[in-house]
């Protein structure tokens, strides 16, 4: 993506509405905000007393039914429940480690578990099929899109009234939310991260500490795009800020500034492994690479000690250890 696409980006996000298009005519989609989450949540209970009192089962009701016709067993929820602790632990775990080869290697462990938890969320969904909760969040869904669509800029008059709104045809709702859908995709947190790191957004970071300031509205009035943006310039601006060495190209990848800013933390953690007084230092279970890494860091000269125990045929006297010590 080019400067262009995240200048528009930005722009979008301080208008604080998406323009789009509907029978030929422009049509204005404001964007979320957390005082919408109150009506959102208003309709998605009306629409749940609606399906249950019709006779719609509701996920725990079915999910019952599932387990006493062995269709469906406890087993697997506590599977499901025991493998998002896991996630969060080796989440916790991975941001203490400062070698990067055992930070991919615990990145692999979450990944294979994160993709069981899929398969397994999956079946679950099949097997119980449509719920009240669903019905729910479908019918809130659609009664609010009324609420979020004006005629104007300012979003002061609604696009439609309720009468009018349920005239609007299968296809032409289907195309609306279609472009809802893509506004989600274009304002993604990668995309705003990535916007915030451009050089144009560069003379902003430093304000995005005074959130009301910067928009000159209280935070109620924000839409989450807008609380999202300055979330990532006060995060980044503080990497840039107190993070020393950050290579020039990465300072435009979120990923990898992030990465780096974490690594950075966590090295200082792990000094207690290195004597910056010393000619070498030794870290068993790292590679070569990571060697390299740290030492580059630290400016002295760091070796593997597993690398050192395989030249050694497997043993280190004492000597060879004070001798990789640097002392």
């Amino acid at each position: 993506m080019n400067d262009e696409f995240y200048v528009s980006l930005i722009g979008e996000v301080f208008d604080g509405y998406t323009e789009c298009v509907f029978r030929d005519a422009p049509i204005y989609i404001k964007h979320f905000s957390i005082r919408d989450q109150r009506y959102i949540q208003k309709y998605y209970e009306k629409h749940k007393n609606l399906a249950v009192n019709r006779g719609v089962e509701t996920e725990e009701q079915i999910l019952k039914r599932l387990k006493e016709d062995d269709i469906w067993s406890e087993a697997d929820d506590v599977k499901i429940d025991s493998l998002s602790f896991e996630i969060k632990n080796l989440k916790a775990t991975q941001k203490n480690l400062f070698i990067p080869s055992q930070r991919e290697r615990m990145q692999k462990d979450i990944n294979e578990k994160q993709r069981e938890i899929i398969t397994l969320e999956s079946k679950r969904k099949e097997v119980v099929g449509r719920t009240a909760e669903d019905y729910a969040s479908s019918r809130a869904a659609e009664e609010m899109l009324r609420y979020f669509i004006y005629s104007d800029p300012e979003l002061k008059n609604l696009k439609f009234s309720q009468e009018e709104f349920d005239d609007i045809e299968d296809y032409e709702l289907l195309n609306i939310n279609t472009q809802q859908m893509e506004i989600s995709n274009r304002l993604s947190e990668e995309n705003l991260q990535r916007a915030v790191l451009r050089p144009f957004f560069s003379m902003y970071l430093s304000l995005c500490e005074n959130v009301n300031g910067f928009y000159g509205k209280s935070v109620t009035m924000l839409s989450a795009y807008q609380l999202k943006t300055v979330m990532f310039g006060r995060m980044f601006y503080n990497i840039f800020q107190y993070t020393d060495n950050i290579p020039e190209n990465i300072k435009d990848d979120p990923e990898k500034l992030l990465s780096f800013s974490e690594a950075q933390r966590n090295k200082d953690s792990g000094k207690k492994f290195i004597k910056d007084d010393a000619d070498a230092t030794a870290i068993f279970g790292a590679t070569k690479e990571d060697m390299e890494s740290l030492s580059s860091d630290s400016g002295g000269k760091a070796v593997s000690l597993s690398e050192e125990l395989k030249k050694a045929g497997g043993k280190l006297n004492m000597e060879q250890m004070i001798k990789l010590s640097g002392r």
